[in-house]
């Protein structure tokens, strides 16, 4: 996994400390950016531009009326001297005076002491060109790995707040931009608490997680697969097929139930989604079960009718977990996505599929920055077996930024 993204950071970091170091050529040709990518870079460029207008623009006018006033005073200050001068001329001067008046010469600096140039020969201080040269480059490769515009904004003020100024010594300079890069996806991507621990400590039953995505991301496999982690631990459970949508939904989830030995409430196609959960919760409640997992249609997060039936969900199964369930693989997609659906019921958390395909990684950064929400379980196979708790250390490792 994010085998792409680890090759190419570890190439940046090679870069950068070039770069900084004056190794790099001057007249060096760079790549042009993909067209996805570089309609992001142009976009970015149009809202600086916007804000430096705004800011142009809310100069205030006593401001530069008061500017004017100075400058006219000055003018006037001016003519009253000519005229002086031309009534008493000025005295003569002394004919030593333009010696005596001549600034000394500045005093040569002491030369620097042996430590001192050792250090400077040694060690380097990122300057702000710096820093936008070694930028460009990553903020590129985020791009084109999947990292959101508005998360790539976000990395470059952290990064930019680690780097900029510091003085670090020319054999660290690979490990302390690695270490810069590191700290600031520490920053950006949330560790999520134990679901199975949140459960286990809930003296109140059933615990109720209430599952949302578009069609075809893997929801109701993810369901499933959460079922089985929860019979491995010893945690009963039920299954509540809401999506009275799609066709064949609510087979499928039959399913995967008859597999692992669990009941499924449901209704029929077209039933209200809000009542069947309603139907499972009450129905755990009277049999003592300890979670109920809740199965919805697959919504179009552009369908306002289909936003506003899983807003009613919501409040009529007042579940302790809303989890959003999105692909890997795809990307921007998925950001945006996740973005209003957190809007809309602000979810506690996603589960992201097909992760172990997923070569660039950045919809785990971006889903995470985006909505302020953790990242619960990757799945990363078929089997119901394949699904792994998601852990930002292990993430952050595997990405090679940890020397």
């Amino acid at each position: 996994m994010f085998d792409s993204l680890k090759k190419k950071l570890s190439l940046w970091v090679d870069k950068a400390k070039e770069k900084i170091a004056g190794k790099a050529k001057l007249e060096e040709v760079k790549e042009e950016p993909k067209p996805v990518v570089k309609d992001k870079l142009e976009k970015k460029q149009e809202k600086k531009s916007s804000k430096k207008a705004k800011q142009r623009e809310e100069i205030k006018e006593p401001e530069i009326e008061e500017q004017e006033k100075e400058e006219v005073q000055e003018l006037q200050e001016t003519k009253k001297v000519d005229i002086i001068e031309k009534i008493i001329p000025p005295k003569k001067t002394n004919v030593f005076s333009e010696f005596i008046s001549k600034p000394k010469e500045q005093e040569k600096k002491p030369e620097m002491g042996f430590f001192a140039r050792l250090k400077s020969s040694f060690s380097y201080k990122i300057t702000e060109e710096d820093f936008k040269a070694i930028f460009e480059d990553l903020e590129i490769l985020l791009l084109e790995n999947n990292v959101a515009l508005e998360v790539v904004e976000a990395i470059e003020e952290r990064l930019e707040k680690e780097l900029l100024g510091k003085e670090i010594k020319k054999d660290f300079l690979g490990k302390e931009i690695n270490k810069a890069l590191e700290k600031t996806l520490e920053e950006i991507i949330i560790d999520p608490d134990d679901i199975l621990e949140v459960i286990k400590g809930r003296s109140a039953k059933p615990f109720k997680i209430l599952f949302f995505g578009i069609n075809g991301t893997g929801k109701t496999t993810s369901i499933a697969k959460l079922g089985n982690l929860l019979k491995q631990n010893k945690i009963s459970f039920i299954f509540a097929a809401a999506d009275t949508f799609r066709a064949a939904s609510i087979e499928q989830l039959q399913t995967h139930a008859d597999r692992l030995g669990a009941k499924v409430i449901k209704q029929g196609y077209g039933a209200d989604p809000s009542a069947v959960a309603f139907d499972a919760i009450e129905y755990a409640k009277a049999h003592k079960i300890d979670v109920v997992l809740i199965d919805t249609a697959g919504r179009m997060h552009t369908k306002g009718d289909l936003i506003r039936e899983m807003e009613k969900i919501v409040r009529v199964s007042k579940p302790d977990l809303k989890v959003f369930v999105a692909e890997a693989i795809a990307g921007n997609d998925a950001t945006e996505q996740a973005r209003v659906f957190n809007d809309a019921i602000q979810i506690d958390g996603s589960i992201l599929s097909k992760a172990d395909i997923d070569e660039k990684g950045g919809t785990i950064i971006s889903i995470s920055y985006i909505t302020k929400k953790p990242i619960f379980y990757l799945g990363t196979g078929q089997e119901y077996k394949d699904l792994k708790p998601f852990n930002k250390k292990e993430f952050i490792d595997s990405l090679g930024l940890t020397n």
